[in-house]
């Protein structure tokens, strides 16, 4: 296997996202807010291969060739990744990069098919790339890395680096504008109304009471008609509220903006780490007020409690694939602060076991548990009665998935699809025993202020339209 890096002085990722966005399939994976945990930034596009699944119906397009299958999604993508798969001890590698829909749990579980399915997007939409460009931002510069995974000739493929090298250094030099085309909003709406969410609330407290449930993850979709630039509004919505796992894809016919704060899965070697995201509260006006918010989601029963049910479930999860008393809790509950809201997050790790693959820890895990409830499958069934639509691509998980067995996975919170001429945003929360239908509503309403200050629209009056 040939792999070739080359290193450049480093390019602002805003730049190379203005130069490259309309390249067949781009997709950014975008750290805002860095720490020590996330300081790296991935930009890939033109893939040699699209592989995409809706429920048992699999498409696989290279160049040349485009060909259906039918069966589970699992095994073709399983042989896909051991295809291309190779060994390398550099820091990161070309791999498939794209998502994971919600829906694909119906080829985990047995679930009844009851809610709407008006999106239609894939169940998985992934590219395959052979070359990767990586912005290191603790030592800014940029990487390109790519690898000979097609067996091509020797001398095409350094040619094919040398080009993608040449045009790096093109964006590099040319200076660039950055146009904002204009957003127009026509019309905003929920798929229910604030009467129809507090009476699915209150059966999900029956099913509480009757011992169904522990919790559940319930969420309405905002919707919007209008005019919506793709990039303008990527470029507003990461600049309102900047997180750890934000990102940015075009699926050909639709385009997935993310903002999400929550990490799904990580894979480095076989070490594997999840990080659930339970609990939120608004940030104050004033220093006072904003303490006053963090204390007060900091010693919250509820949505401790809430929490630890679910950190409880993720270890269950990794358990089926990690070592045995390999699983343990690394943090239990740490508030972490963003521009807009305080959240509550654990951290849990473990070691896989050697004969098992990233694929098998997909099946094991998802979706998350922190966006089904406890126990899972229940709750999905619940959730599947109560939501009018299908999930689709909210509270799946977009990222990556290396040639070299690491791999990547946010939870598609806080993510924006934009398919035509509308735009979709779904928002949820957990539901236990006591909560309060209004003010359950009430924070589906506050993770919502991301998007309306990124629209440019007037806050309360849109969400009280």
């Amino acid at each position: 296997m040939n792999l070739l890096i080359e290193r450049h002085p480093f390019v602002l990722p805003e730049k190379l996202f203005l130069a490259l966005k309309d390249r067949r399939y781009f997709i950014w994976l975008d750290t805002v807010l860095k720490n020590r945990d996330n300081r790296y930034s991935v930009i890939a596009f033109e893939p040699f291969l699209i592989f995409r699944s809706k429920k048992d119906r699999i498409t696989i397009e290279t160049e040349n060739n485009k060909k259906a299958y039918s069966g589970s999604p699992f095994d073709y993508l399983e042989e896909l990744l051991k295809k291309y798969s190779f060994q390398c001890s550099t820091f990161f590698s070309p791999g498939a990069f794209g998502y994971f829909s919600y829906d694909l749990g119906w080829q985990i579980e047995k679930l009844p098919d009851i809610a709407k399915d008006d999106l239609g997007i894939p169940d998985i939409c992934l590219g395959f790339y052979d070359t990767v460009l990586v912005i290191d931002h603790k030592e800014p510069s940029l990487y390109i890395i790519s690898a000979n995974l097609q067996r091509e000739k020797e001398k095409l493929f350094r040619d094919l680096f040398v080009a993608k090298n040449n045009l790096i250094k093109k964006i590099s030099k040319n200076s660039y504008k950055i146009e904002n085309s204009p957003v127009e909003i026509k019309n905003v709406f929920s798929n229910m109304s604030y009467d129809g969410y507090v009476k699915a609330i209150e059966r999900i407290k029956d099913y509480i009471a009757s011992g169904d449930v522990y919790q559940i993850n319930f969420a309405q979709r905002i919707e919007a008609e209008g005019i919506f630039p793709p990039e303008t509004i990527y470029r507003r919505i990461r600049k309102v509220n900047p997180t750890s796992f934000s990102g940015y894809f075009n699926g050909g016919d639709f385009y997935l903006l993310s903002n999400s704060p929550e990490l799904f899965l990580k894979k480095e070697g076989m070490n594997v780490f999840t990080k659930p995201m339970k609990g939120t509260r608004p940030r104050g006006k004033t220093k006072e007020e904003d303490d006053r918010y963090r204390k007060e989601l900091l010693n919250s029963i509820k949505d401790k409690a809430e929490l630890l049910m679910i950190v409880d479930m993720e270890r269950n999860d990794l358990g089926k694939v990690c070592r045995y008393g390999s699983v343990s809790v690394k943090t239990l509950r740490q508030i972490e602060r963003y521009r807009t809201v305080f959240q509550a997050t654990s951290l849990i790790e473990g070691v896989m076991e050697k004969n098992k693959s990233v694929v098998d820890l997909l099946k094991a895990t998802f979706p998350g548990g922190s966006i089904t409830g406890a126990p899972k499958v229940r709750a999905m069934e619940i959730i599947e009665a109560l939501e009018p639509h299908k999930r689709a691509f909210y509270t799946g998980s977009m990222g990556y998935i290396g040639f070299n067995g690491n791999a990547e996975l946010n939870i598609l919170i806080r993510t924006i699809l934009l398919k035509e001429d509308k735009l979709y945003y779904p928002v949820g929360g957990g539901i236990v025993w006591d909560s309060s239908p209004s003010s359950e509503y009430e924070e589906t309403l506050t993770k919502a202020k991301a998007l309306f200050l990124t629209l440019g629209g007037d806050y309360e009056d849109i969400l009280h339209t």
